[in-house]
């Protein structure tokens, strides 16, 4: 098996080093044919040329050699997805030049090149994208469709002449064609990678602005809703100014363009100065559009710009190596977004978005290193992950706060100045980043990247001094008892008391250190390590006060509830004890913080099957929950960007335990909500769409479906289709799984709505027999994908041995590619949350009761 997916690797002794491309797309058939020269450089003589096709038919292959021209056989592998073409004679080493004519399939798939509708004035239109990371170029034309086949590119699209046709540079030249068409030749590229190539044909309209250094920056959108870029146009002139700078090097291409495609799988891809989005990620309605969605748009745009110095300027070698992409651009995308918007507190929100979520699934014995040998599709497919981009993410702020912000910046400009238009690998990376601090950081990191999972950090006292011990971090205590790694990582560590601050760097599986003067100690402050740190009984104590009167900076509060929520998890602390801290936050008024306090609660929450616990559950939580809700209501009018998702979280927390003013003032605000006229801020319309949803019958849930249909704001469809997962009532959650596939909705949403049905307790089952239901027709639709990853993930949350015996069962029978680690994963995680809710029912039960 190892050596057949070794060989999915083209040859190295055919090299391409430039494509002239001609693509004529038909949207009325939904079908297009194609033209290209691919020159290559043959290192050896052969007889046949090995590249990658897949889906398309290719009619006619020769490959001209000097004045020679040889018709070239073709055999198509759908296996290994690839065409071999092979002639009569050899051909000799040098250069030559292969011509190909070949068609395929515009379809709706969301992948390669496919078509998108949306409806125009009443009318259904069309228009052509494409979506080819990882592995679908190839999808579209015959190419060597491997990251280090860097090669340039000339486009030419032949397109109806009242539509526009977008590629990654500008257009040179325009030419009138019979049957009113027109063909449109685009500037060639910089030298670059097959996946990172797009093609756009539609009735587009957009908006443009350009950079300080002349850069042209423009937004597309379907017809009406140019308005909605005004946000993204200014945060993407921007976001360019300050990466040209940050990076010391210039973005290379003339234009930068970003797309808004109604039917888009992913949130947004990266493009070389092309970039297409889903529109949730890219439009914002001044009028419509939620602060954290404003947010997440700033963000995401960040992200992509980022990728196109880490990724398209220097490209990882081998999807091996994704995390220098993803993991960069993740990281990345916050220092842009502090720097535009720095009352935002931004870099504080990524320990709880992105941190926070690399713990949880890097804390599982089903997880994968950074760096992870990957082979074919599918397996790449699954790397796209929190460990690849949100580990990722971590571990490089944990360097760079190590190395020092302009040493850290040093090392990523000399980086890109050396492998610009190149190919790297880790290594490369960090030899730059010693190169630009004189620090072993290869020997550093290589555990963080090479090895799975991270370590927990243990300390005590004694006497003037600190022992600390670290071994690696298992949410689950069977994983624990089950493993045998004893990696032991190097980990830079700052700490500090009330009266000192210092770092060390922790070499050893246990370490004794001096002990800063004063009356407590917090290990891992400002929260840059990336790992979970356990506490002596006294040191945890110690540290009450500071947190209590908040004199402990927001991130280090933040971080102390995470971790012992983590540890409760684990059997090391008890679910009480994650109660008992958690009442400490009770004046607590961060938004972040909050978001680890819910967190916690929301999880031992989950656990109760006791339904006569909830009652006295839900008292304890409003009760930690009664000094934010004399501050906080619907009607408060937030000072801050903080406080605008502060209100979002407390009003949530309230309903989800039962307060009923909260759902009250839901009703009624929902109440007034009119065809034409919604007078609910856009902040809270998720909130009071999900309380009236939960709490309501068919005659909410009738009034919500005629919402999502009118409504043309996708930002909106999402809120409204959240909230139809919310109902309690099984017949109505069996109508939501139904309409996430019927026509109305668009397949890019389907599977995050049977998600959100799966996330609600009442649809657990519901779902997961819907999921076996249509597995066949999930697996077509988007087999090979991360989606159904996606749709597997929710039932994680379950603490139900049954249903974890029947997934294994049933996805034993029915596998699917791409999905073996999820699967593995979310079993791991049910069979620990049984053993947690055994190991905690009783104490809980007395807690509850007592208290």
């Amino acid at each position: 098996m190892a050596t057949k997916q070794v060989k999915v690797r083209l040859s190295k002794d055919v090299v391409p080093s430039r494509y002239e491309i001609t693509l004529t797309p038909n949207l009325q058939q939904f079908t297009f044919t194609g033209a290209e020269r691919i020159t290559l450089e043959l290192k050896r003589s052969t007889k046949s040329i090995t590249l990658h096709a897949k889906d398309l038919r290719i009619a006619k292959a020769t490959i001209e050699t000097g004045s020679m021209s040889q018709s070239l056989r073709v055999s198509l592998n759908k296996t290994t997805e690839t065409a071999t073409l092979s002639a009569s004679k050899y051909f000799t080493k040098g250069t030559v030049v292969l011509s190909l004519a070949f068609n395929g399939v515009l379809g709706d798939t969301m992948r390669g090149f496919y078509r998108s509708s949306y409806t125009e004035g009443g009318t259904k239109k069309y228009l052509a994208t494409t979506q080819f990371e990882a592995t679908d170029a190839r999808c579209a034309f015959p190419c060597f469709d491997e990251p280090a086949q860097k090669a340039v590119f000339d486009i030419s699209l032949n397109v109806p002449k009242h539509m526009g046709a977008i590629s990654n540079t500008p257009s040179i030249k325009t030419t009138l064609m019979p049957k009113g068409r027109k063909l449109v030749q685009f500037a060639p590229t910089p030298i670059m990678s097959t996946y990172l190539l797009a093609f756009i044909v539609g009735d587009l309209e957009c908006i443009e602005k350009k950079s300080k250094h002349g850069t042209l920056v423009r937004v597309f959108t379907t017809k009406g809703k140019k308005k909605q870029a005004e946000f993204a146009l200014e945060c993407a002139v921007k976001t360019v100014d300050y990466f040209n700078e940050y990076f010391d090097t210039l973005y290379p291409l003339p234009k930068l363009d970003m797309i808004a495609i109604p039917d888009f799988s992913a949130g947004a891809m990266e493009n070389w100065g092309a970039i297409t989005y889903r529109e949730s990620a890219l439009l914002v309605d001044a009028k419509n559009s939620s602060t954290m969605n404003k947010q997440w748009v700033a963000l995401v745009i960040a992200h992509e710009i980022a990728h196109q110095w880490f990724g398209n300027l220097v490209t990882m070698e081998w999807w091996t190596h994704l995390w220098l992409n993803e993991g960069f651009a993740s990281y990345i995308e916050y220092l842009a977004v502090d720097h535009l918007f720095p009352d935002w507190d931004i870099w504080t929100q990524f320990l709880q978005q992105d941190h926070s979520l690399a713990l949880h699934y890097d804390g599982l014995k089903h997880t994968h290193a950074i760096e992870v040998e990957v082979h074919d599709p599918a397996e790449i497919s699954s790397v796209f992950d929190a460990v690849s981009y949100s580990k990722g993410a971590s571990i490089i702020r944990m360097i760079a706060e190590y190395l020092g912000e302009e040493t850290f910046r040093d090392g990523l400009r000399m980086y890109l100045k050396k492998h610009a238009y190149q190919n790297a690998e880790t290594k490369d990376l960090w030899t730059a980043l010693e190169e630009a601090s004189g620090k072993p950081v290869s020997k550093i990191m290589d555990n963080w990247t090479g090895k799975p999972g991270y370590p927990l950090i243990s300390v005590a006292e004694k006497e003037n001094a600190l022992e600390i011990r670290q071994r690696r971090f298992f949410a689950s205590p069977l994983s624990q008892k089950n493993s045998r790694d004893a990696t032991i990582w190097q980990v830079p560590i700052n700490f500090g008391s009330d009266l000192a601050s210092s770092q060390t760097l922790l070499e050893k599986a246990v370490q004794t250190i001096e002990k800063p003067a004063g009356k407590w100690v917090k290990l891992n402050s400002n929260e840059a390590g990336f790992f979970r740190t356990a506490y002596s009984e006294s040191m945890r104590a110690a540290l009450a006060y500071p947190l209590q009167n908040k004199t402990l900076p927001v991130r280090d509060r933040l971080g102390l509830m995470r971790d012992v929520a983590a540890l409760a998890e684990t059997g090391e602390l008890s679910s009480v004890d994650a109660l008992n801290f958690a009442s400490q936050y009770v004046q607590e008024d961060a938004y972040v913080v909050w978001g680890s306090v819910a967190g916690a609660l929301s999880k031992i929450h989950s656990l109760l099957d006791d339904h006569a616990l909830h009652p006295p559950f839900h008292h304890f939580a409003l009760n930690l929950l009664s000094a934010m809700k004399s501050k906080i209501n619907f009607g408060t009018v937030p000072a801050s960007h903080s406080e605008a998702l502060l209100k979002v979280l407390i009003l949530e927390s309230l309903g989800k335990y039962g307060d009923m003013e909260t759902i009250e003032s839901a009703r009624d605000l929902f109440a007034r909500v009119r065809e034409k006229n919604n007078p609910i801020a856009p902040d809270i319309r998720g909130i009071v769409y999900a309380l009236v949803a939960k709490h309501g019958g068919a005659k909410e849930y009738a009034k919500l479906l005629g919402m999502y249909k009118r409504e043309t704001l996708h930002e909106e469809k999402n809120r409204i289709t959240r909230a139809l997962a919310s109902t309690r009532t099984p017949l109505l959650l069996s109508k939501t799984l139904d309409f996430a596939f019927s026509n109305t909705v668009r397949p890019q949403d389907s599977v995050r709505i049977v998600a959100n049905v799966a996330l609600n307790k009442a649809g657990v089952d519901i779902s997961w027999k819907f999921i076996k239901k249509h597995w066949k027709v999930l697996q077509k639709r988007y087999g090979g994908t991360r989606e159904l990853s996606y749709i597997l993930e929710p039932f994680g949350a379950s603490a139900n041995l049954s249903l974890a015996k029947d997934l294994h069962a049933f996805l034993k029978k029915h596998p699917a590619a791409g999905t073996e680690r999820t699967v593995a994963q979310v079993l791991e995680r049910i069979l620990s949350n049984s053993a947690w809710k055994k190991r905690d029912s009783k104490a809980l039960r007395e807690f509850l009761t007592t208290n």
